[in-house]
């Protein structure tokens, strides 16, 4: 350790815009807060105002601007480079180490990291990819930057099997500790705190609710063969396999559209006009409050990953609308690819259908779904762990390893 207390730097998507994000970066904050109380966070972000509003309070965390006239793309530039001078070490955080549109910095943050890690050597901080998810790579020049900056890491923790699978296929020699999602130990918000958002966008809390959650993306992270034959004519084939299975249950449901970025609102507004349903954005809420609400309802759809893993690791039974690979990858980590659905083979028929099974049996799929949450949980327990003990020893004794799931 550098200094009197532990200083760390979170590298992440930690704009305030997108909720798994969000959900990531406060599970971190708290976490490891609870085992490094006098631990000092640096969040280089877009949006510096947002983290201090809602985490300045709660944790000894500061934001630093990195909009372009901080002289950064992105998170490369000085302000990133100062944290990491300061840092003991950096945390990659989240699934940002992917290949798609690989030389665009605005979308693309690999291009910055492949800079940043070896930068993060040279400053004496030790680079960290934490509970991280990695690809796809649809290029060999994406393989390689991925395997180069994985390679410059000093401890490589992935979040599950499928990421650990693509570091041994891109070529990367460190060792890799198996962990869990951090959105899994997201703190979350009263149920007290549920019922009054529940009330306020309309929904009644004593009846059934069914959550979808849609993304704008649609197919655009599939291959060809695995899109949409008519990717405009989504969004009403989705309200009504929702209305279909409305008609058909034992109990009928209210749906909620649940919004987990902002550039999904459109999207989800067209949904809940189209299946008569209400909404719920993260424009307005946090993820603790979100989660809060997810908690009482009965089943989640879900398109955007984190939306799935946040409903997950609440106790709610899911089922995957597989926009990307990484959502496939999550329905078999749970032991549940049959209830993954392919954009290709969708249609009302077949969606109403599985809606309807899946609501009819949503305890028994609760019962299959939650042995393997309760595990993943306690694996990005161990990452917090592992982390603490490996770099601050003095402040946190290593403890017993904590199990991991035979799933993860």
């Amino acid at each position: 350790m550098r200094g009197s207390h532990p200083r760390i730097t979170l590298l992440g998507n930690n704009s305030g815009r997108n909720l798994g994000d969000m959900a990531i970066m406060s599970s971190i904050l708290e976490s490891l807060s609870k085992r490094l109380p006098d631990a000092e966070f640096f969040v280089p972000t877009i949006k510096p105002s947002w983290v201090k509003e809602h985490y300045g309070s709660r944790y000894n965390v500061k934001a630093v601007n990195v909009m372009p006239w901080t002289l950064s793309i992105r998170l490369l530039g000085l302000p990133t480079l100062r944290c990491l001078a300061k840092s003991d070490c950096a945390l990659i955080c989240d699934g940002i180490i992917f290949g798609k549109k690989l030389f665009n910095p605005a979308f693309n943050y690999l291009i910055t990291l492949v800079f940043l890690a070896p930068l993060a050597r040279l400053l004496g901080c030790k680079m960290v990819c934490y509970s991280t998810g990695i690809g796809p790579f649809p290029s060999w020049i994406s393989r390689l930057l991925a395997k180069w900056t994985i390679n410059s890491c000093d401890l490589v923790m992935m979040r599950e099997r499928d990421s650990e699978k693509l570091t041994k296929e891109i070529g990367v020699t460190q060792p890799v500790e198996l962990t869990g999602d951090a959105a899994f130990i997201n703190p979350v918000s009263s149920d007290g705190a549920a019922l009054a958002i529940m009330r306020e966008i309309g929904l009644d809390p004593l009846r059934p609710v069914l959550a979808i959650n849609a993304t704008s993306y649609l197919d655009s992270w599939l291959s060809e063969k695995e899109r949409l034959a008519e990717p405009g004519a989504f969004l009403s084939m989705v309200a009504r396999g929702i209305q279909k299975a409305q008609e058909s249950v034992e109990d009928r449901f209210q749906p909620l559209i649940v919004c987990t970025h902002p550039m999904d609102e459109e999207t989800c507004r067209e949904l809940a006009k189209l299946s008569g349903g209400h909404i719920i954005t993260n424009s307005h809420y946090l993820s603790h409050d979100i989660q809060a609400v997810l908690r009482r309802c009965g089943l989640l759809v879900g398109m955007r990953f984190h939306s799935i893993v946040l409903a997950s690791s609440v106790e709610i039974p899911v089922v995957g609308l597989i926009y990307a690979p990484k959502v496939r990858g999550y329905l078999r980590l749970l032991d549940c690819e049959d209830y993954g659905l392919e954009l290709a083979s969708l249609t009302e028929e077949y969606l109403g259908a599985r809606l309807t099974e899946a609501w009819n049996n949503r305890a028994a799929l609760k019962a299959r779904q939650e042995p393997i949450i309760r595990n993943l949980k306690l694996g990005a327990e161990h990452a917090a762990d592992l982390l603490a003990a490996r770099y601050f020893s003095e402040r946190a004794p290593r403890g017993e390893r904590a199990p991991l799931a035979r799933a993860v």
